[in-house]
């Protein structure tokens, strides 16, 4: 008797767990406050393809930013992006959020935060846990050589409540379409031809010198991303140029062969280690 009550009693929580969890994958109650930049993620619509499948890419329509604290540190983050370099008091003519993360991160297929909260926490390279906190930070330090911030710091919360915002109503750890950026065919480049490709394409919006211009910003020299920095990988540096780096950000004109070449001569140049 004792044991087939046990059983019973097992099963019935376990069908519990179940049904709750199933529940709290297709809703959740709407966050009030924000604490330490973690966030309550709260469905979109249309609603998310089953665990497993890719989400849809949709981008939260503003009027669904609440209006309270939350939604102040949502519309805060977003202005960070834009304006980093004034928000974090960074060196005049450093990169922005928004130089890698292109429409303030809510452009497909340009490395779009999109889904991005929903994918945390995850391994990292060395198998240890990676926060979105960790994450962010590792991506201030590397490419704006921006001080590390606290989870609970203003700005960081800010961030992440932005981040978490446009991952509303992705299910944890499902992926999401439209993410990643292009990829070329060519694995190798000519440096000296990608010089001149440089100097003809590219050097009106980022500089003669890589230095950046009120239409592009640096691509090397002390201001640009670091050499640990995920551009700095040769594929990452080709496929964002291949995917957005022409006028109006469309996918570029050029050959993917002078891609390569422009990729060559980019990331031979001097930048901060």
């Amino acid at each position: 008797m004792a044991s087939s009550f046990v059983r019973s009693t097992a099963a019935g929580v376990a069908l519990a767990a179940v049904t709750l969890s199933a529940c709290r994958a297709e809703r959740a109650d709407p966050p009030r406050r924000v604490l330490g930049g973690m966030v309550t993620l709260v469905p979109a619509t249309p609603t998310p393809r089953p665990e497993g499948d890719t989400a849809l890419f949709v981008v939260p329509a503003d009027s669904l930013i609440p209006n309270d604290a939350l939604g102040a540190a949502i519309r805060r983050g977003r202005a960070i992006a834009l304006n980093t370099r004034d928000s974090m008091r960074l060196e005049p003519g450093a990169l922005r959020c928004v130089s890698c993360h292109l429409d303030a991160g809510t452009k497909r297929g340009a490395l779009p935060w999109v889904g991005a909260y929903a994918r945390y926490p995850r391994l990292d390279a060395r198998g240890g846990v990676m926060t979105v906190h960790e994450r962010v930070n590792l991506c201030l330090r590397r490419n704006l050589r921006a001080p590390t911030r606290r989870p609970d710091d203003p700005q960081m919360e800010a961030l992440v409540s932005y981040i978490a915002f446009l991952s509303r109503g992705v299910r944890l750890g499902s992926p999401v379409e439209g993410q990643g950026d292009d990829t070329v065919t060519v694995r190798a480049g000519d440096a000296a031809d990608g010089a001149k490709v440089w100097k003809d394409e590219c050097a009106a919006c980022h500089g003669v010198n890589g230095q950046g211009t009120p239409k592009g910003g640096p691509v090397w020299g002390r201001r640009s991303f670091t050499a640990i920095s995920e551009l700095a990988n040769w594929p990452s540096f080709a496929g964002f140029l291949r995917g957005h780096m022409s006028t109006g950000g469309r996918r570029s004109d050029l050959s993917d062969q002078k891609v390569a070449n422009v990729t060559s001569f980019v990331l031979r140049q001097p930048r901060p280690r």
